[in-house]
């Protein structure tokens, strides 16, 4: 399917389809509703268990990508700290002298 049509019929067409499909299951075996229900709400919780991995694996992904950009942040904050000595040695600038109370 093509990615111009909307979500919402996207979704209708879909859940006729598997409707259909639950259908000729059930006209298959010959299975009458209640053990359609058992089997249907047992592929439902196998569903649910693969959206959570789902969602836990790109929640993983996030805090992989978070955590690269932090380190990377802290390497670029150390480069600059440890420049900054050396710029006020080369302009002969030394910083103030700060006492216990914060008085320069």
């Amino acid at each position: 399917m093509g990615n111009d049509i909307p979500i919402s019929i996207m979704l209708e067409n879909a859940k006729n389809e598997m409707r259909q499909a639950i259908e000729a299951v059930r006209d298959s075996y010959r299975l009458r509703p209640c053990i359609m229900d058992v089997i249907v709400s047992s592929v439902l919780a196998d569903i649910r268990s693969d959206a959570q991995r789902e969602l836990i694996a790109a929640s993983n992904e996030m805090i992989d990508k978070t955590n690269e950009e932090l380190e990377k942040a802290k390497e670029a904050a150390k480069k600059v700290l440890k420049a900054e000595p050396e710029k006020e040695a080369e302009s002969g600038m030394v910083p103030e002298e700060v006492g216990e109370n914060g008085d320069t």
